[in-house]
């Protein structure tokens, strides 16, 4: 029950934090055009910004980063209480993290990019 605790409460923290600093500034979201995310996403996905709604494709990123964030941080707090010697459970957590990050990122924008697509599609057949 604490860990599911513990992930809600940094996915609510952290979307939070890009809703407020992010998403509902202007200068903010327009330096997002330029972000690593959108031109993975543009580029891996063919995603043209133009015709798509930014701050909801920016809002699907805020998702996908919160929940990368909380599952990994949830998982190591996970670990914490099995292993006891400190210097074994820095060693596990950092290989855990880099071999949870970059998966999970690359599955969570997948199922942005997919989406985006698909709606982009949507659009030009109504077109």
């Amino acid at each position: 029950m604490k860990h599911i605790i513990i992930f809600l409460g940094l996915f609510v923290l952290v979307y939070l934090f890009y809703l407020l600093f992010v998403i509902s500034n202007k200068k903010a979201l327009n330096k997002m055009k330029d972000g690593r995310e959108l031109s993975f996403l543009k580029k891996n996905y063919n995603l043209n910004y133009d015709k798509l709604n930014l701050k909801s494709v920016v809002k699907a990123i805020a998702l996908s980063n919160s929940f990368i964030l909380a599952f990994t941080t949830t998982l190591v707090t996970f670990l914490n209480e099995w292993i006891k010697n400190v210097y074994i459970w820095l060693l596990v957590c950092m290989l855990m993290a880099v071999l949870l990050l970059i998966p999970l990122i690359l599955m969570t924008y997948h199922l942005v990019g997919t989406h985006f697509k698909k709606q982009l599609k949507g659009v030009k057949k109504n077109v």
